[in-house]
């Protein structure tokens, strides 16, 4: 996720020389607001508002117009880089924030306050929320993922793995839990199992340890980073270090298609709203 920029350049598909995103002659405008590198960006469910996190600590919320006018609003909190946002799939106004400071935050973009702040065992890095707006999947840099409920923000559990986990998602019903691993696999859970107490009570400042997945899926010779479940629901598609793109059905667990035209390690995943295309973001070293 990455970037050399600390500008937000959100762009569409030309259409006849026009952007898909508001009606003017270019189809890329830039808005500088961050004083460093921008590491996530993110539209709300009504498509208006984007939200973007830095390097230097800054949230900023965007509302742009049909015209490509911009005015933004910075979310103040965190005390170190924000790498992940995302928004609350069912609530335009609720922005859910992961950082490397140890807390995860919740921001109401209405009143731009942080409405709560969930402190976490480790580095945060990743941040999902469940199709239902109920629950926060919050992963760190020590390999421990958190599960949050978002109504009383509380983390249910928080388990240990024993190797390297990157990206996470639910499956569109709620009821599977996908994983990326540093093995070049995705582990799928049932959710119900992941909040099931552990046989034994962890230690102290420990996490508990992660539960055998239901199934894994290999698609890759190296590490998978990314995941992203089509709108349509149909497919999900996973990014790994091997530069390539893997398309899944969902209701088959199996491999349909494979991507291999690019040159770097698959950084990032998006769906068009159709579910018609992929794009797919690359880090050079």
């Amino acid at each position: 996720r990455a970037s050399a920029a600390d500008r937000v350049v959100p762009s569409g598909g030309a259409n006849g020389g026009s952007s898909s995103l508001w009606p003017h002659p270019r189809s890329v405008r830039e808005y500088a607001s961050h004083r460093k590198k921008v590491h996530t960006v993110a539209w709300n469910c009504s498509g208006t508002k984007l939200a973007s996190g830095s390097v230097d600590t800054s949230v900023r919320v965007w509302t742009i117009d049909e015209g490509g006018r911009a005015s933004d609003v910075e979310l103040k909190g965190h005390s170190d880089s924000v790498d992940q946002l995302r928004w609350d799939p069912k609530n335009e106004h609720l922005l859910g924030t992961a950082s490397g400071d140890k807390t995860v935050r919740i921001w109401d973009a209405r009143t731009s306050k942080c409405v709560h702040a969930i402190e976490t065992r480790g580095e945060n890095i990743n941040i999902r929320w469940s199709p239902d707006g109920q629950h926060l999947a919050v992963g760190d840099k020590e390999d421990n993922i958190s599960i949050i409920e978002t109504r009383k923000c509380k983390a249910l559990r928080t388990m240990k793995f024993p190797h390297e986990v990157n990206e996470m998602a639910w499956d569109p019903s709620g009821r599977l839990f996908f994983l990326t691993t540093g093995a070049g696999n995705v582990d799928v859970f049932s959710f119900v199992d992941l909040l099931k107490p552990p046989p034994a009570p962890p230690k102290p400042g420990d996490g508990s340890a992660a539960p055998a997945p239901a199934a894994t899926l290999t698609g890759h010779t190296a590490n998978c980073y990314c995941l992203e479940f089509s709108p349509s629901g149909e497919r999900f598609a996973v990014g790994g270090a091997d530069a390539l793109v893997s398309l899944w059905d969902v209701k088959e667990l199996a491999c349909v298609a494979t991507f291999a035209r690019l040159e770097w390690p698959v950084r990032t995943l998006s769906f068009s709203h159709d579910s018609s295309y992929i794009a797919a973001g690359t880090a050079r070293p």
